[in-house]
C-alpha cells in the first residue's frame, strides 16, 4: 500500500467546531465561517503537497530516488565487522556501456574509463545503457571466510557477477528477474551473491547490470549469520504487515458477500491489487507467486499500479457517495478510472519505462482528484469523509517519516525503516473501520429516513382517514337525506305512500309479536275538488300542505307516523294505540283542521276532514289490507254521514 497510499494521499481535516456563546453579531458568525472554510482548504493544499513529496519519495524504487546512507569511502572495501549490512556504493567504480556489447576482457582493458561512484547506492534512473561496476575486496577478518553481496533492488532484469582472484576469472554467475527464480544460488527476494575469501585474501568483482527498469545498485555486504538474522527479522515484519492487509481483504470480502454493498467490493479490489503490487515491488511476488514467469515479472509493476488506481478511484467514488453528492466529480473520477484501466495494457504494447512513467503520472493525477474530492466532501459536512481522510493521513505520516529517514533528517531505526509499512497497514485498518462507520451512518440515516417516512405516512394516513371519515359522514348524510327524500311526499313534506306501505308491514309484525293494538286513521279533505275548481290547483296544493301541517302537529309520540296516502287523503299510523285512543286522536285531528284558518289569494277557505278509524291486534299471518279496508270503510261512512266527522270501525280482531 505504500506506493498506492502515497499516490492517493489526503489530509485528515477533522474540524473541531468551537461552541460559540451567543454574541448577538451575525458578522462574527459569518467571519468565523469564512475562516473555517479557508482553514480547510489550506489544510487540503498542505496535505496534497506533503502527499506529492511522499509520492516522489515512494517512487524512488521505480524512478530512481537516491537513498542517503554512507559508511566507508575508498577504492578498496575492507571486509570486517564494520561493513556488515552497510551500503558500499562509494567503493564502486562504474563504466557506461551504451551499446551493451562490451565483454569482461574489453572492460578490464579500459580501467581509465571507470568513474568513481560518489553515491552509497548508485542510481542511473531509466537508461538504455548497460553499466559495469567494479568492486575490490580485501578480507581483513581473522576468521570469516564466507561473505554475501546483496543487491537490494529486486527489479533489475539482468545481473552478471564476475569474480577474479589474482587477475584470473574464477566465477561468473547470472541472476535477476529475467531468469527463473529457481536458478538463484540463494533463494531470496533480492539477488544475493556468495563470496568465499580466505582471511587476508583480496579479489575483484565486476558486476554487469542491464534492465528496463530504473538502473540502481544498492549493494550491501553481509556475513551469512548476519544475513540470516536480518532476513528473519524482515520476514517476520513483512509477514505481520501482509497478514494485516490480507486479513482486511478477507474480512471485507466476506462482508461484501453478506450485504452485497459495492463499496466493500471496491475496497477489496483496492487492497487486493495493492498487495499484489507491493509483493511485486518488494520481490516477494517473483519469489512466491510467479517464480517461473519472467515475462510477467518484468511487466507487473506498471500493470498493477494502474489496476490499483482503478480500485482506489472506484472505492473513493462509492465511499464518498459522489454519484449522489458530487455528480460532476463522480464523472471525472469514473473517467480517470477508465483511463487507468486502459493503462493496464500499456506495458504489453509500450516500452516498460514509458509505461511506468505513464502509470506514475496517472497516480499523481488520481491523488489530486481523490484528495480534492475528499476535501470537498469534508467541507460539506460528510461524516464518513473524516475517517476516510484520517486513514490517508496515517499513511502520509508513515511516508513522510520514511522520506525524512531517506534524506538523513531523522535517524534510521526500526520505526523509521518500516514507517511506510506501518502507515499503510494502519491505513488499511482505518479504511476498513471507515467502511464500518460509513455503514453505521447509512444505517442511522436509513432509520431516520424510515422514521420520517413512517411519521409522514402516519400523518397522511391520519389525514386521509379524517378525509375519508368526513366523506363517509357526508355520504351518510347524503344517503339519509336521499332516503328521507325518497320516503317523503314532495308536496306536503310528510311521508309518502311507499313509506306507509313498508311501515304498516313493519308495525303489524311488531304488534303481532307484542300482541298490542295498532290503529290506522284514514283522513280525507272534504270537498277538495271544489277548492281546486274554484281557486285553482295551486290553492289546492297549499290546502294540502296546511292540512298536513295541522295533522302532523296533533301526533304526539315519535312512533306515530303520518303519510300522504293519495290525492287529498292522508294516513296516520298509531302503534300501541287501542280503539278508544284512536278515536280520541281522530277527533283531535278533525277539530284541529276545522279550526284551521286557511287563506289563499285573499280568500278565506274553510277546510274540514272526515276520518275513518280502525284498530286491530294482529296475529303473525295478519294481512295489511284488512286493516286498510276497515279504516277505509269507516272513512266512507263518515263522508256519507255528512263529512267533518269521525267514524270508527268495530275493533278488527285477528283470526
Amino acid at each position: 500500500m505504500a506506493l498506492l497510499g502515497s499516490c492517493a494521499p489526503s489530509m485528515h481535516l477533522e474540524i473541531v467546531a468551537a461552541a460559540v456563546v451567543d454574541v448577538g453579531k451575525d458578522s462574527y458568525t459569518a467571519m468565523m465561517t469564512r475562516l473555517s472554510s479557508a482553514r480547510i482548504w489550506l489544510q487540503v493544499a498542505a496535505g496534497y503537497l506533503l502527499a506529492m513529496l511522499g509520492c516522489a519519495m515512494m517512487m524512488s524504487n521505480a524512478l530512481g530516488a537516491v537513498p542517503a546512507a554512507d559508511t566507508q569511502v575508498g577504492p578498496v572495501l575492507q571486509l570486517d565487522e564494520r561493513v556488515v549490512g552497510t551500503l558500499v556504493g562509494k567503493h564502486l567504480r562504474y563504466l557506461e556501456d551504451p551499446a551493451g556489447t562490451l565483454t569482461l576482457e574489453q572492460v578490464q582493458a579500459m580501467p581509465t574509463r571507470f568513474v568513481q561512484s560518489t553515491s552509497a547506492a548508485p542510481n542511473f534512473s531509466f537508461t538504455a545503457s548497460t553499466y559495469w561496476f567494479h568492486l575490490r575486496l580485501d578480507n581483513h577478518h581473522s576468521t570469516q571466510r564466507d561473505w554475501l553481496l546483496e543487491a537490494a533492488y529486486p527489479l533489475i532484469d539482468h545481473y552478471t557477477f564476475h569474480v577474479l582472484e589474482n587477475g584470473q576469472l574464477v566465477d561468473t554467475t547470472e541472476a535477476g528477474r529475467a531468469f527463473p527464480f529457481h536458478q538463484r544460488a540463494i533463494k531470496n527476494r533480492n539477488v544475493v551473491y556468495p563470496l568465499a575469501l580466505m582471511p587476508g585474501q583480496d579479489s575483484e568483482v565486476y558486476i554487469r547490470v542491464q534492465t528496463s527498469s530504473s538502473l540502481q545498485l544498492p549493494l550491501r555486504v553481509w556475513t551469512p549469520q548476519a544475513f540470516v538474522v536480518k532476513d528473519h527479522d524482515e520476514q517476520v515484519i513483512q509477514g505481520i504487515y501482509y497478514g494485516i492487509l490480507f486479513s482486511m481483504l478477507v474480512y471485507n470480502f466476506l462482508i461484501f458477500l453478506s450485504i452485497r454493498e459495492i463499496t466493500y467490493l471496491n475496497y477489496v479490489h483496492f487492497i487486493g491489487s495493492s498487495i499484489l503490487f507491493l509483493l511485486s515491488l518488494g520481490g516477494y511476488g517473483f519469489e512466491y507467486l510467479w517464480p517461473e514467469s519472467t515475462r510477467w515479472a518484468m511487466t507487473a509493476q506498471p500493470v498493477l499500479i494502474s489496476f490499483t488506481l482503478v480500485g482506489m478511484l472506484n472505492f473513493s467514488r462509492s465511499f464518498l457517495s459522489m454519484n449522489k453528492l458530487m455528480p460532476r466529480a463522480a464523472r471525472l473520477v469514473r473517467l480517470t478510472a477508465y483511463l487507468m484501466l486502459a493503462l493496464t495494457v500499456a506495458p504489453f504494447v509500450l516500452p516498460y519505462a514509458l509505461s511506468l512513467k505513464l502509470a506514475v503520472a496517472g497516480a499523481l493525477a488520481s491523488a489530486l482528484i481523490v484528495f480534492t474530492c475528499g476535501g470537498i466532501s469534508l467541507a460539506s459536512g460528510a461524516r464518513q469523509a473524516r475517517y476516510f481522510m484520517l486513514a490517508w493521513t496515517v499513511l502520509l505520516l508513515g511516508i513522510s517519516l520514511y522520506a525524512l529517514k531517506t534524506f538523513g533528517l531523522v535517524p534510521s531505526n526500526l520505526l523509521t525503516e518500516y514507517a511506510m509499512q506501518i502507515g499503510s497497514a494502519l491505513e488499511a485498518v482505518l479504511l476498513s473501520f471507515a467502511l464500518a462507520h460509513r455503514m453505521a451512518i447509512l444505517k442511522e440515516e436509513n432509520e431516520r429516513i424510515q422514521q420520517e417516512a413512517n411519521y409522514q405516512l402516519e400523518q397522511r394516513v391520519a389525514q386521509r382517514t379524517q378525509e375519508l371519515d368526513a366523506a363517509l359522514q357526508q355520504l351518510s348524510a347524503a344517503n339519509l337525506a336521499l332516503q328521507e327524500k325518497n320516503r317523503s311526499d314532495g308536496l306536503t313534506g310528510v311521508k309518502n305512500r311507499r313509506f306507509f306501505d313498508e311501515q304498516l308491514t313493519i308495525e303489524i309484525k311488531r304488534s303481532s309479536r307484542a300482541q298490542l293494538a295498532l290503529t290506522l286513521l284514514l283522513i280525507d279533505i272534504d270537498h277538495f275538488k271544489q277548492v281546486n275548481d274554484r281557486y285553482g290547483h295551486l290553492a289546492g296544493d297549499a290546502c294540502l300542505r296546511a292540512v298536513a301541517t295541522a295533522v302532523y302537529r296533533c301526533l304526539q309520540r315519535p312512533s306515530d307516523e303520518l303519510a300522504r296516502y293519495g290525492g287529498e287523503e292522508f294516513a296516520a299510523l298509531l302503534p300501541h294505540t287501542d280503539y278508544a285512543g284512536g278515536l280520541q286522536m281522530a277527533e283531535r285531528i278533525r277539530a284541529a283542521v276545522a279550526a284551521l284558518t286557511f287563506e289563499y289569494d285573499g280568500h278565506s277557505i274553510p277546510v274540514t276532514v272526515s276520518v275513518g278509524c280502525a284498530t286491530t291486534v294482529p296475529t303473525r299471518d295478519y294481512v295489511c289490507d284488512r286493516l286498510i279496508a276497515a279504516a277505509d270503510g269507516a272513512l266512507y261512512e263518515a263522508k256519507r254521514s255528512g263529512r267533518n266527522r269521525v267514524v270508527g270501525a268495530d275493533i278488527v280482531v285477528a283470526e
